[in-house]
């Protein structure tokens, strides 16, 4: 078979070469191994190691290449029985190691092939074994080998010119793998490093590509050699591919953190690693541009990457509308063009559901981050990408729409899959521990909320929770107390940002409009609360709250009743409808009407239910708590408050004890006895200051003489005489 004659031993082998006198017995042992007994191949490579003053008797496959003569290399040129026997050999020699598995590869390499010969690969590998070309290999790792310097001659055939083939063994093996890749489930990692292996020699970085496009980064827990396939693959290639692209990006990400922690524990590295904020500079704008030819996994991962690149710096409209025009874009595609894959829709799916989380659509987000999650349950059932991150933002979504049974499912889910995967912490572990934290809270655990802080602490910061954490804080140190410290956290942290929060035009923050404004309320910041509220219209998310809440200051029935009422017809989800119903009856309470107070209390303790939190008794002043819950303690709508936390611990009678047992949370009574309006509410806490009289009335857009005349009607209106009395008068009803 075109490599000379074969010795049948290692001594016939020494006794036929030329040059067995430049070897030890040793070496002429290795040399007749790799050459297969051939002594056509090993006198020519013996022959020119001599010459060129290298070690004869060297075996290596990486410094043998270059010596063996072009002489010696193989040719397929007719449709003999021999030549598919030589190229099913070539198969054979492109395989790492010959495993039972990749000889059903090879087999249906050969049959990708078309070869033109009659023969099959069963009838022909007895000839090559005979031939001595492919050994029966001993052990159980391997069913064959080949020599290694056949090996080496066979990957030399690059054509099949006129041969019994239609395709090179490369494109032969390329189109078995694809095959093999494609009719592999999902969630399965059966036979993957060996064709990991194999790719990697025949250079097929579409399989790559491929298999990233399903798997993502799962594929770094199926086969860890992937993360070194990646980064070795070459720049020339990876310039001209997204999906590449990324992958190499998320590699280089994993990589670096693997050298971090110093551990190969792919557990702990994806946990580590941030993937969802990568992106990729030299890919934005591609999307946009209509001559660029892409399939429909490039947009998908053009698409998520350009929106990625939008949300990191907070423009999530931006975000949004590529993600729409990816979505058209792909929809556009001509008929038998493939769409993305499942893994890659999931993906961008899970981005969208972000974006649609940061924009205050909590309802559509659930709906699209289910979707990841169904599909991850079907697809991916074994794999913690996308199911852990799908579950994670699910729960997010289910805070803002305010459906806390929610929430504890799928953090429960998320928890116990994590722990199925062998993860410690969830991937996105400081989201989860600031829904769990507002979840304790929401059963006024105050004692599960201290530890959860402390584990906050220590999780990696993400930039997607932006006032969530911080919030949630200044909740738990009210409960605990401490007032006047939240009111510090929510006015000076950087993430709840009062002010530009209350701009904000999306209902996104409208929940933690509310936060805020019960937090000054319970450290009795009236005057913040007013300023906060100056700078709101009537589009501001939870606008409607924090009019209410300062109406209830100032015993306003009428004007909290409005706006309660917009409240309450709004769709800021039952969480905000609660807080609203817990204004009405604080309200009712302070006006003595007991029998409307209760009613209105009990309608309010529905939306808990539907809730799962009792977040809106907490805002109640402790007054009305000491008279509310006592008066309805045996009412069925606590039974249905407690249910709906979904835990045995949580009865009726525990959630009143906790809440019977919070401290003040509305220090500031409702003043009944003078009735200001709006703008004289404004005055009187502007002059609650140093400021000059000309100074406030640049602030009010007035020239001081103005001013003057606006505080005179007021001090008449307060019966006071001075600033100084009216500021007297402010703080001794507000603690009154």
């Amino acid at each position: 078979m075109q490599f000379g004659p074969r010795a049948a031993s290692a001594k016939d082998f020494a006794s036929a070469l030329e040059l067995s006198s430049a070897l030890s017995a040793a070496e002429l042992e290795r040399i007749f191994r790799a050459s297969g007994g051939r002594t056509r191949i090993a006198d020519s490579l013996i022959q020119a190691r001599v010459e060129a003053g290298l070690p004869a008797g060297d075996t290596d496959p990486d410094r043998t290449v270059a010596m063996l003569s072009t002489e010696l290399s193989p040719a397929i040129s007719d449709a003999s029985r021999e030549s598919a026997a030589l190229y099913l050999l070539a198969l054979f020699s492109w395989t790492p190691k010959i495993t039972s598995s990749m000889v059903d590869l090879v087999y249906a390499a050969f049959d990708a092939a078309k070869v033109t010969n009659d023969a099959t690969p069963d009838g022909l590998t007895p000839l090559l074994t005979s031939a001595g070309l492919l050994a029966v290999a001993p052990g159980d790792s391997e069913v064959f080998t080949v020599p290694t310097f056949i090996r080496i001659l066979m990957r030399r055939i690059s054509a099949v010119d006129n041969g019994p083939a239609k395709r090179t063994p490369r494109e032969a093996l390329s189109t078995a793998i694809a095959d093999a890749v494609g009719r592999q489930r999902m969630d399965s990692r059966e036979g993957l490093p060996g064709l990991l292996d194999l790719v990697l020699e025949i250079r097929d970085w579409k399989v790559l590509e491929r298999g990233w496009a399903r798997r993502s980064v799962n594929v770094f827990v199926d086969v860890p050699e992937s993360i070194e396939a990646f980064l070795n693959v070459p720049e020339a290639v990876v310039a001209k591919n997204p999906i590449l692209t990324l992958a190499r990006s998320a590699a280089r990400r994993i990589d670096s953190t693997r050298r971090m922690l110093g551990t190969d524990d792919l557990g702990k590295l994806l946990t580590a690693t941030d993937f969802d904020s990568i992106v990729v500079p030299e890919l934005h704008g591609r999307l946009a541009d209509p001559s660029l030819p892409l399939s429909g996994d490039e947009m998908a991962v053009l698409t998520m990457l350009e929106a990625r690149h939008h949300r990191l710096n907070q423009n999530f409209d931006a975000a949004l509308g590529v993600i729409e025009m990816g979505r058209e874009r792909m929809l556009s595609l001509g008929a038998g063009e493939p769409g993305p894959t499942l893994m890659l829709q999931a993906e961008l799916n899970l981005e969208r559901g972000w974006c649609l989380i940061a924009v205050g659509r909590f309802t559509e987000a659930a709906s699209v981050l289910q979707n990841v999650v169904h599909f991850a349950g079907i697809y991916t059932p074994n794999s913690s990408h996308p199911l852990l991150a799908g579950l994670v933002e699910t729960a997010l979504a289910g805070l803002g729409q305010g459906h806390g049974s929610d929430m504890d499912r799928c953090l429960k889910e998320a928890r116990e899959a994590a722990a199925r995967f062998g993860m410690e912490t969830l991937p996105d572990e400081r989201t989860a521990l600031s829904v769990e934290l507002f979840r304790s809270l929401d059963r006024l655990d105050l004692d599960a909320a201290e530890g959860i802080l402390a584990e906050l602490d220590q999780a990696k910061t993400t930039q997607r929770l932006g006032p969530i954490p911080d919030c949630a804080k200044a909740l738990y140190y009210v409960y605990r107390g401490r007032a006047s410290i939240a009111a510090k956290l929510v006015t000076e942290s950087p993430t709840v940002q009062i002010l530009p929060t209350a701009d904000d035009a999306s209902a996104r923050f409208s929940g933690f409009v509310n936060i805020v404004g019960f937090v000054l309320a319970a450290a009795g910041e009236t005057k913040t609360l007013q300023d906060m509220s100056d700078r709101m219209s009537s589009s501001s998310p939870g606008d409607s709250i924090i009019k209410a809440r300062q109406a209830l200051v100032f015993g306003q029935h009428d004007r909290l009743w409005a706006a309660t009422g917009q409240a309450l017809g709004s769709d800021q989800g039952p969480r905000h409808k609660s807080c609203a119903m817990a204004l009405r009856a604080d309200m009712l309470h302070h006006e003595g009407r007991a029998d409307e107070a209760l009613e209105t209390f009990v309608q309010m303790l529905d939306y808990c239910a539907i809730t799962a939190s009792v977040l809106a008794v907490a805002q109640l002043s402790k007054s009305a708590r000491e008279s509310l819950i006592p008066a309805s303690a045996e009412f069925s709508e606590w039974e249905a408050v407690a249910r709906s936390f979904n835990s045995t611990e949580i009865t009726a009678s525990v959630l009143q004890t906790r809440l019977l047992e919070l401290p003040e949370t509305a220090p500031v009574a409702p003043d009944f006895q003078t009735d200001l309006t709006p703008a004289e509410q404004s005055l009187l806490f502007a002059i609650d200051s140093s400021k000059s009289i000309a100074q406030i009335a640049r602030e009010f857009g007035v020239v001081s003489g103005t001013l003057k005349n606006r505080l005179s009607a007021l001090y008449r209106k307060l019966g006071v005489s001075s600033r100084a009395e009216a500021v007297v008068y402010a703080h001794r009803n507000q603690q009154g």
